[in-house]
């Protein structure tokens, strides 16, 4: 009886142990979905009946204090769960902060409320600072992101011949779908690329509709690269002038591929997949990882702390070579990448030990000028040695020009002979362009305010007629307004017209008003007046072939134009205020 009794106790707090190991569960490394912020990473969730455990690191500047909010909580779309307690950090600094130690890194440990089971994922919010992980996994499994058919077939084929560098002006475009997106997540996406006529790599905030698309347009005097920047995480790109592409991003293989701690599983993962221009090359630049900077490394800084110049200059030029080593001798990867990423990471070098003292070198790629640091080391260049090398000279020039341009708002007449004595007929017709383009975006901000007359040239016709009037207006909504000064119903729109503006004042709208020669200049120029918005009057050749081409059969009519420059809606009559707000809505998504 008693080796019965000592069973049933023994089993008994067999069965108490394993249930009390079965509500403990521990999740190291935590999948998630994006996060605004590199300051802090969570290593390992322990998640209880009593509390949920988070073990993070804070990275920051040696000799920062490690301080945390009070209001940091675990967030579902039901309820909040409240931070309880904290190791290695001080909560709202009531008690004496640990400091960050010289490595940048700092291990803290912090005691949540319990999260019920059932629970798949939770957003770690710390709203003093406004830092969110989104979608922080408390599985062992990615974030669930659904990848259409006809991306799951495609197989990585490797790059083959880089383009050789060539001057030629044009139009990139790109249209993107970012996958596992939710509006309910904060994205700041930013289009950057290396404008030689920039003196600093220029930067565009990329509008994201609900359903996680966008599109990008940008001009280019060269191939080459570019950067998309989503939250804290990189895409880097490879654009052709006067040529598309369609990327697919996977939103949460790129935000961990970002951090510190899935870096090394996430780096070398397919984070995107391409269609159109370069594909193969851009596919490859989306999987492999190698950095085309090597301080893209967020470690960078810490290894280099307190160096002196000649150990500085030796440690990046070791772990130049290390990585030019390790991407020689990879056999995955295609020689356009192998080529394209070796003379990114070149440049990077010797502008990195161009920016503290001499460069130690010059480049030796013949695709150097695909370099996103080239401009800056053609200055380093000339600065180190007194010689001006290719382009440079042109480029200075350029720059000085647009920059000119920038202050004075006009192209003055020393600027127009410098203009004229750039060799380059390609810069010089991208300097020309770009000062259009600029003169196009003040006309847009006078017009808001007063009206602004613009002038098309008479001998612009056929099917280039509207591009002409909008394409300077890309990236804004565009109602184009068919009238005439004889027109009593288009006079009598005006003031309704008026209302619409007001209602969307806040937003990108350009107003385009387009009359032809019934309407008698001196007249014309009296009643545009009051009308804000941007004015062309038109030969009699350049209405009739808009309004026959448009369907304009009467006025007033209208032409309502998306961001992107395609034709959405049109109208003969004044449609009402509603109509077209809502139009123009739609316009800008």
């Amino acid at each position: 009886m008693k080796g019965v009794w000592l069973f049933f106790v023994f089993s008994c707090m067999f069965l108490f142990l394993q249930a009390g190991t079965y509500r403990k569960r521990e999740v190291s490394r935590p999948c998630f979905i994006t996060t605004n912020t590199s300051k802090i990473e969570i290593k390992k969730i322990i998640l209880t009946d009593e509390q949920t455990q988070v073990d993070a690191v804070l990275y920051g500047e040696p000799g920062e204090a490690a301080v945390i909010s009070s209001k940091t909580c675990l967030r579902t779309t039901q309820q909040e769960f409240s931070l309880r307690e904290a190791e290695g950090v001080s909560i709202d600094g009531k008690t004496e902060p640990e400091l960050i130690l010289k490595s940048g890194k700092h291990h803290v440990t912090l005691s949540f409320a319990p999260i019920p089971a059932g629970v798949h994922a939770v957003d770690f919010v710390e709203k003093e600072e406004g830092w969110i992980i989104w979608g922080v996994q408390l599985s062992k499994a990615e974030p669930y992101v659904y990848i259409p058919s006809f991306l799951q077939t495609n197989h990585l084929e490797q790059s083959q011949d880089l383009p050789a560098p060539q001057l030629k002006a044009g139009k990139s475009i790109i249209n993107g779908y970012i996958l596992g997106y939710d509006p309910q997540i904060a994205l700041d996406v930013v289009f950057r690329h290396s404008d030689w006529l920039f003196y600093n790599d220029w930067g565009k905030t990329v509008k994201v509709r609900q359903d996680g698309s966008f599109h990008i347009e940008t001009d280019l005097l060269l191939a080459g690269g570019a950067k998309l920047q989503i939250n804290k995480a990189q895409l880097d790109l490879f654009l052709l002038p006067g040529k598309e592409m369609t990327v697919y991003i996977h939103l949460p293989r790129l935000s961990m591929s970002a951090s510190r701690l899935l870096k090394d599983e996430y780096g070398q993962k397919q984070k995107a997949w391409f269609d159109g221009a370069e594909s193969l090359l851009n596919t490859e630049l989306a999987t492999w990882g190698y950095p085309l900077a090597l301080n893209d490394d967020p470690d960078f800084s810490s290894k280099t702390l307190d160096l002196s110049d000649e150990e500085y200059n030796k440690q990046v030029q070791s772990e130049l070579e290390r990585l030019e080593s390790d991407l020689d001798h990879d056999q995955r990867a295609g020689k356009a990448y192998k080529e394209y990423v070796s003379a990114n990471m070149q440049i990077n070098a010797l502008v990195l030990q161009g920016a503290r003292a001499k460069m130690q070198g010059i480049v030796d790629s013949p695709y150097d000028k695909y370099g996103y640091d080239y401009v800056t080391y053609l200055q380093y260049r000339e600065r180190d040695t007194g010689e001006t090398l290719d382009l440079w000279e042109d480029i200075k020039k350029a720059r000085n020009i647009y920059q000119n341009v920038v202050k004075e708002e006009r192209l003055k007449s020393a600027d127009k002979k410098m203009l004229a004595s750039i060799e380059h007929p390609e810069i010089s017709a991208y300097v020309r362009e770009k000062i259009k383009t600029m003169q196009a975006v003040a006309e847009r901000a006078k017009a808001s305010e007063k009206y602004v007359i613009a002038e098309l040239d008479t001998l612009v016709s056929g099917a280039d007629i509207l591009p002409a009037i909008i394409s300077q207006h890309r990236g804004n909504a565009v109602l184009v307004d068919f009238w005439a000064t004889w027109c009593g119903p288009c006079r009598k729109s005006m003031p309704a017209v008026n209302v619409l503006k007001q209602r969307m004042s806040s937003k990108d709208v350009v107003y385009v008003y387009v009359t032809g020669p019934s309407s008698p200049k001196e007249v014309w120029k009296t009643a545009i007046a009051e009308i804000n918005g941007i004015h062309y009057r038109l030969t009699q050749k350049q209405w009739e072939y808009l309004c026959n081409s448009y369907g304009i059969t009467g006025i007033p009519g209208y032409l309502v134009i998306s961001y992107d420059g395609k034709l959405q809606d049109r109208y003969v009559g004044f449609p009402g205020v509603d109509i077209l707000q809502k139009d123009l809505l739609r316009a800008m998504e």
